[in-house]
Order: C-alpha cells, then sequence, then structure tokens
C-alpha cells in the first residue's frame, strides 16, 4: 500500500506478513480459513478462463489459491515488502500464470481499460481510506470487462465482535483496520461508482461456541445484523 492507501503504513512490516494467516485455537482456528475459501470460490465463481485482479494482494496467499482455477492472476498492492515475499512463493511454487504489480489501490494506469474479468479485494477494504475506496471503485469500472464483476470480503462493522473492538472494550481494535464498514455504507460506495451488488452474504464467526449463536440468529430480519461476521458481496455495473 502506498502513502495515499494507507495512513498507517507503519503497521506492514516484516512481522505483520509473517504472521498473515496464523492459527489460533479460538480467534484463527482452521475453520476460519476453510470457510473463507469456499466463501470466496462462491463470490467468484471461476470459470478457469478469465483474468482475475486481487487489489491489495499482500504476500500472495489468496493470489496462489486462485491460481490453478483461473487463466491468469495479477496481484496489486502498494508495499514492496509485499511484493518481495509474493514473488519469491511464486518462484517456490512455480506459479507461472501470476504476476504482481507495484501500485495503489486508488489509481492504476497499468491495467488497461476492460481487460479485466473479475476485480477482488479479499480482507482488503477495511485496510483503506474513504477516499481510496472511491478511487478504487472507479478504477474497478474502468478496467473491468463487459460482463465483468468486482467481488469482496470484509469485516462486517455491525458484527458484535466487531463493536467491541471499536471501543476496545475485552478485544483491540487491528492497527491496520482504519475503516470497517457497514453493509450500507459498502453499498453505498458501489452505487456512487455505477456498481450494483448482485449477491451478497454473510457468514457465521469461527469462534467455538459463538459461532452457533451467529448461525442460529443471523438470518433474523430485525436481531440479525450483530451476528453476521463478514460481508461477502459481488457487484456488477
Amino acid at each position: 500500500m502506498t502513502q495515499s492507501t494507507s495512513p498507517n503504513r507503519e503497521a506492514y512490516d516484516p512481522s505483520y506478513y509473517a504472521e498473515l494467516y496464523g492459527r489460533h485455537w479460538f480467534t484463527c482456528p482452521d475453520r476460519k480459513w476453510r470457510e473463507r475459501e469456499r466463501n470466496l470460490l462462491a463470490l467468484v465463481e471461476p470459470k478457469g478462463n478469465e483474468t482475475l485482479l486481487e487489489l491489495g494482494c499482500a504476500r500472495g496467499d489468496t493470489t496462489f489459491f486462485f491460481a490453478p482455477r483461473v487463466a491468469r492472476v495479477i496481484g496489486l498492492d502498494g508495499e514492496p515488502l509485499a511484493l518481495d515475499l509474493a514473488k519469491r512463493r511464486a518462484r517456490e511454487l512455480g506459479v507461472s500464470n501470476v504476476e504482481f504489480l507495484l501500485s495503489d489501490a486508488a489509481h492504476f494506469p497499468e491495467i488497461p481499460d476492460a481487460s479485466i474479468d473479475v476485480a477482488a479485494a479479499f480482507d482488503f477494504l477495511e485496510h483503506v481510506t474513504d477516499a481510496t475506496l472511491t478511487g478504487m471503485l472507479s478504477e474497478v469500472r474502468r478496467v473491468l470487462k463487459p460482463g465483468g464483476r468486482f467481488v469482496g470480503y470484509t469485516p462486517n462493522r455491525e458484527h458484535l465482535v466487531e463493536r467491541l473492538k471499536a471501543r476496545n472494550f475485552i478485544l483491540q481494535q487491528q492497527p491496520d483496520h482504519i475503516a470497517v464498514r457497514t453493509p450500507r455504507q459498502i453499498q453505498g460506495f458501489l452505487e456512487r461508482a455505477g456498481l450494483r451488488i448482485e449477491k451478497i452474504f454473510y457468514p457465521a464467526s469461527p469462534y467455538p461456541l459463538y459461532r452457533y449463536v451467529d448461525l442460529a440468529l443471523k438470518g433474523l430480519p430485525l436481531v440479525g445484523r450483530p451476528f453476521r461476521f463478514r460481508i461477502c458481496f459481488r457487484a456488477v455495473p
């Protein structure tokens, strides 16, 4: 992330990338990552012959996950350290259909107009300011092919855990999360960029025991919002 994208880029140091996708029996059980992969596949629905652009790809974990499922993946990030790690991993894996681009998420003229089938922001929207998000969605609109789609996976500000983090009560907000948003806020940004939500769903949290509360209540029309752990959406022009 460049300075314009992230005003707190000091959070993205070597220890940050070393700890990405870590495991913890309560906060990050294996179930969390398995369900995340299933949810991402449900959003993207890869067709095998497409080009996918991942915004805020970090060290490329999700980029590599999609590489065998599409024709080409472009991972974009503004942090040189992240892309150094991603390129090193690509060499280790021998992946030939992945490339990484150092660029700002709000402005990436290196990507030609109407050249991308799927633009994606996986665990990224919460890392950028409103101004960056506005610029990013404008660029997404520009680079999508006719019939293309934009998909996102991001924390839900309405979820009880995020509410506790926002107040530093029991849990603390992550320093790299500078703008955790509500579904309505995200929808507003999309609509102003000329994008319409085609699909949206809300996975439950992965936490032992608490996830069953989420599963039982997240679908209820009036009381379900604090139990929707993640916002998963697909938008189209």
